[in-house]
């Protein structure tokens, strides 16, 4: 026996849509992933240490360049050091000629190795400072003829031309102290050019490394965002298909990568899931059809056969029944002719092959939609049901057909599971969980094991007897629970109950349209 409570019908029939889980093109997504132009992670770790190793070169090349101009200047000052201990030498043996008329020769000689080192450095000062170096060549020049001009002077007149002695004198003095000047300023130069190279040499390590640390840790980021968006954006995939769904992966970059290879064996995968999901849920689509049509079979059996014995009266007596009789049977036949019907079309609704589509629905009106369709079940198997809906519910959005087929299944199995005079019973009402409504199904059956509990959702499993099951119903309705946002759980004592509990979320109306 089947009681029903009365539930306002929802009459907004107008808002459906197409579910957006249409066939999509797979080998064009697939195409589409593959012709991407190609930019490994293989490419990207190369082209990252080759940055670093060309940094490296970089660095050591500057390095080395630093250093042989430090060498080169080193050098020039050691030149130049040795220059001027000859000019200050021979500056020496000079201011002895003229305080004790001695050493003239020795200030000439010493004039005369500071023009051969001169010589042997001559490149490098003009390199360094041409006009410089050429002053000084001259000055050297200009001193040495002095120095000669005087050796000469002496030899001729030793005891007299005093005056031209002073003005020898001071003409040394200022080509000796010009060329000091020149040559001394030109190593100061050196040697302050020498240590801002040494002071840059020592911190090239510290600016290196600081680039080094900025650049790995740039890659190591830039990597590592890379990767883990693309490992993330494959994990969210995997748990999408956990839950039902089984669109592919479509190209998000601009570039393929190794993942690029992942991502197509997993749009293979899914559409072969896809395909194998659709085949499972029409397979057990058509056990339930079978199970049904048993006990359609059965409650056809009275109508028609009421048909048949009121065709045969009315066949029988036909002349001797009075005009009002004749009414009465046509109208038995009528009566009986459109009981049928009803329980054709129910199965037939069920059973016919549409186009999936979403739409608003009244839950507890699903429910009980459905239950008719088992009632002929029911009554075979002398099982009663109660059902109980809570008033004014929110409406849910989803599949009218897969969802009936989910309440289907567990209707029937409820029935399988109790006993003749069993009871199950229905209530559908607002879950604990906001915004969700929860259809729970009761029975006082056989119950579940424990050790069987964890597995009742799992494919091709099941406890009945060989023939009985195919292990598909529940796993095939937790799917398509879960692609309608819901979810489905159930409490067992082995022996005293079970309790199955579909949750799915509700669609919050604004009051206007509602009303409308």
């Amino acid at each position: 026996m089947v009681n029903l409570t009365t539930v306002e019908p929802s009459h907004d029939e107008s808002l459906k849509a197409p579910i957006k889980n249409h066939r999509i093109a797979w080998d064009d997504i697939d195409r589409k992933l593959i012709e991407r132009p190609s930019f490994s992670f293989r490419l990207q770790l190369i082209l990252g240490f080759l940055l670093l190793f060309f940094l490296s070169m970089a660095i050591i090349i500057g390095s080395m360049a630093g250093i042989r101009r430090i060498q080169n200047k080193l050098h020039f000052v050691q030149a130049t050091e040795r220059f001027l201990f000859e000019i200050e030498q021979a500056r020496r043996w000079e201011k002895n000629y003229f305080l004790y008329g001695t050493n003239l020769t020795d200030a000439a000689e010493s004039a005369s190795n500071a023009k051969i080192l001169l010589s042997q450095n001559l490149k490098s000062y003009r390199k360094i400072a041409r006009l410089q170096a050429e002053e000084i060549v001259k000055n050297l020049d200009n001193y040495r003829n002095l120095l000669n001009d005087l050796t000469l002077f002496d030899r001729k007149s030793p005891s007299g031309g005093l005056a031209k002695k002073n003005e020898i004198e001071i003409e040394l003095r200022k080509k000796g102290s010009a060329m000091i000047e020149i040559a001394a300023s030109l190593a100061r130069n050196e040697e302050d050019s020498m240590n801002d190279l040494l002071n840059l040499i020592q911190r090239i390590p510290i600016y290196a490394l600081a680039v080094y640390l900025f650049l790995l840790t740039y890659i190591i980021y830039f990597l590592s965002q890379r990767f883990m968006k693309r490992l993330n954006s494959l994990v969210n995939s995997t748990q999408r298909i956990a839950s039902g769904g089984f669109s592919p992966i479509i190209p998000i970059h601009k570039t393929r990568d190794e993942f690029t290879t992942v991502s197509v064996a997993i749009n293979k995968m899914m559409e072969e899931l896809d395909s194998r999901q659709t085949a499972m849920v029409e397979s057990h689509k058509l056990k339930a059809i079978g199970t049904l049509t048993a006990g359609v079979a059965h409650e056809l059996n009275n109508p028609i056969n009421n048909i048949m014995l009121t065709a045969y009266s009315l066949l029988e007596e036909y002349e001797e029944l009075s005009k009002k009789d004749m009414l009465e049977m046509i109208n038995d036949l009528i009566k009986e002719a459109d009981r049928s019907r009803s329980i054709v079309r129910n199965l037939l609704d069920f059973a016919r092959e549409s186009e999936s589509v979403s739409e608003l629905l009244n839950l507890g009106e699903l429910v009980g939609e459905t239950l008719k369709l088992a009632s002929n079940q029911i009554r075979v198997s002398d099982v009663k049901v109660a059902i109980a809906v809570q008033p004014n519910l929110p409406q849910i959005r989803g599949d009218k057909q897969k969802l009936k087929q989910v309440f289907l299944n567990i209707i029937l199995n409820a029935v399988d599971a109790v006993e003749k005079h069993g009871e199950i019973k229905i209530d559908v009402e607002k879950a604990d969980s906001h915004g969700f409504l929860a259809v729970q199904i009761l029975d006082n059956g056989c119950g579940i094991a424990d050790h069987i509990l964890p597995y009742i959702f799992d494919p091709f499993f099941t406890d009945k007897k060989p023939g009985k099951g195919s292990g598909l119903g529940l796993s095939v309705s937790h799917g398509i629970v879960n692609i309608h946002g819901g979810r489905i759980h159930v409490e067992s004592e082995q022996g005293k109950y079970t309790r199955f509990t579909v949750l799915l979320p509700t669609v919050e109306m604004p009051a206007d349209i509602s009303r409308a």
